[in-house]
């Protein structure tokens, strides 16, 4: 039975050492507790990318297959944390408008992209002028119940550890940590990617995004809405608002001009009363073409590397965390615009 040492228990590392749990081998996952951006997630699923009206990257594949992972992880770790949702998205241009009527008659489509809708309500802004449609087929991962839940399920299987990692304890060429020999090695460390020195040569970015939790008894609770940001409906006639980007930056500390600028979604979608009750910020792992990084070291076998999720993590996390176990234990070949390789084509 193969033993897998896990680097990081955000979503990557989580998915990734279930994957291989399942396939029966050993794993042994190690965390600094110092992962925001997983824990503090919105946890949309959304199928759809609003500009252009496009799908998102493999959804057809990713979704079913997300479905029916959270929700065995639901019934492992005996909690609920997955629900669909309804996504109104309010056009935000004449153009986007025609993308989307053009569209949903597509067959490929019809699944994602409900028809126009002459919807009103008494608290939308006025600024709300061009219609709205419903995204089908949207869901929410709870993302600090999932973390939670995860986690103490395999604290109470002896698989986490909340540790950061010692290269001063690894040696490399014996594969052996902490005195424990490993089969593998998988970095999922995220933002810290750039202080693991067998990959730190992978341009993973640091991409902050900061939320605000507003409380709004006026606010309907059966929608999320959707223009230039979201409010998500989270219960107890409470709403988190964002969210905003800001690239290549360490700072995860909330700003003024943040709140701003999420104060600017919120009043563009919105025209009731609200209190605002938390700022929270947190940075994620992303990548220059917008694909996960997933792959084995090419010097050094049986290290390896699960990272760059970014925005459509919970999405994407369960059919690559899949597809990565399949690649370590039986060699299948990852999906051609995720592998490392592409980082070192030119080198």
């Amino acid at each position: 039975m193969k033993k897998h040492l896990i680097i990081g228990g955000g979503v990557a590392g989580v998915t990734l050492a279930w994957q291989l749990i399942k396939k029966g081998h050993l794993v042994l996952l190690l965390d600094n507790k110092q992962n925001k951006s997983s824990t503090i997630a919105a946890g949309m699923i959304n199928p759809i990318v609003f500009r252009r009206v496009t799908k998102s990257w493999r959804v057809d594949e990713f979704l079913p297959f997300a479905i029916g992972f959270y929700k065995e992880l639901e019934v492992a770790t005996g909690s609920q944390f997955f629900n669909s949702i309804k996504i109104r998205r309010f056009f935000a241009s004449e153009q986007e408008k025609k993308y989307w009527l053009r569209k949903q008659k597509e067959e490929s489509y019809k699944k994602y992209l409900s028809p126009e809708e002459n919807y009103k309500h008494e608290f939308t802004s006025t600024q709300n002028n061009l219609g709205s449609a419903i995204v089908k087929n949207a869901f929410r991962v709870n993302a600090q119940a999932f973390m939670q839940q995860t986690h103490k399920l395999f604290r109470t299987n002896n698989c986490l550890k909340h540790e950061s990692f010692d290269y001063a304890l690894f040696n490399r060429d014996k594969m052996m940590y902490n005195g424990e020999k490993y089969d593998s090695v998988v970095f999922c460390c995220g933002t810290d990617q750039d202080k693991v020195p067998y990959f730190n040569s992978i341009e993973i970015q640091h991409t902050k995004g900061e939320i605000l939790t507003v409380k709004a008894k006026q606010m309907p609770n059966e929608e999320t809405w959707n223009k230039k940001g979201f409010i998500l409906p989270v219960g107890a006639d409470s709403f988190k608002i964002g969210a905003t980007i800001e690239r290549n930056t360490n700072n995860a500390k909330v700003t003024d001009h943040g709140r701003k600028e999420l104060l600017n979604v919120i009043n563009g979608l919105y025209s009731g009363s609200y209190d605002i009750t938390e700022q929270i910020a947190g940075i994620r792992p992303t990548v220059y073409d917008r694909r996960p990084v997933l792959g084995e070291h090419p010097k050094h076998k049986s290290l390896f590397i699960f990272n760059g999720l970014g925005t459509k993590g919970y999405l994407m996390a369960p059919l690559l965390a899949q597809e990565m176990a399949d690649f370590m234990i039986d060699g299948k070949a990852l999906h051609e615009e995720v592998q490392l390789s592409r980082f070192y084509k030119n080198k």
